[in-house]
């Protein structure tokens, strides 16, 4: 399987009009139909606004189903040399390497403690009355492909023995979520800031 590789220019105008800005495109295609595309430079082209902007991207990821897209959105701005574009604050994204970690970080003391004599009680899954029972199982049948209360409720009891010893209880993650929002928020309005005093580039075939 080879691969073919062609080059192109894109073109968009600068902020003051007398000049251009070229971005650099890289695309290669293979006997497969599948396609690449690359950015490989960017340059002003304008005397005036080479010496006024530099240039900056706003990239957003969103989730996209591959026949539509890459699910990346990314904007060119010609941004003053004077301020600088800050980099997009998301939110992060948690990886427990144990079961145990996960259901302490997604349910309270209290409703691991009723989950347990949910389970204890009702003894099979389908007869489960607690919403936090239902989500423990499906946490665990998401690591383990099981649904059996046998092998979870143990886990659970042990969780209550030693529940000191978790650095993301449920209370520490709601905190940290609240303050992660306000970050989150006040990081779009600096985007935003910068912005309205930014040029955005147009990019189109010559």
């Amino acid at each position: 399987m080879s691969w073919d590789t062609i080059h192109y220019d894109l073109f968009a105008k600068c902020a003051c009009g007398k000049g251009k800005v070229i971005r650099h495109i890289e695309r290669r295609d293979d006997d497969w139909n599948r396609s690449e595309t690359y950015c490989i430079g960017e340059e002003i082209e304008c005397s005036d606004c080479c010496n006024k902007y530099h240039i900056e991207h706003v990239i957003h990821h969103y989730y996209c189903p591959p026949w539509k897209g890459d699910g990346i959105s990314d904007r060119a701005f010609l941004v003053p040399n004077e301020i600088k574009m800050p980099p997009r604050k998301n939110e992060h994204y948690f990886v427990f390497s144990d079961i145990d970690e996960e259901i302490v970080a997604s349910l309270s003391l209290e409703d691991i403690k009723a989950s347990i004599d949910d389970m204890k009680t009702n003894k099979y899954t389908t007869r489960l009355q607690l919403e936090s029972s239902e989500r423990i199982v499906d946490l665990y049948q998401g690591r383990y492909r099981k649904r059996n209360l046998k092998l979870i409720t143990p886990i659970l009891e042990d969780i209550i023995q030693n529940y000191n010893k978790y650095e993301w209880t449920h209370d520490k993650m709601i905190e940290y979520r609240h303050k992660e929002k306000e970050e989150i928020e006040n990081n779009k309005k600096e985007i935003e800031r910068v912005i309205e005093q930014s040029f955005e580039l147009e990019f189109r075939r010559g």
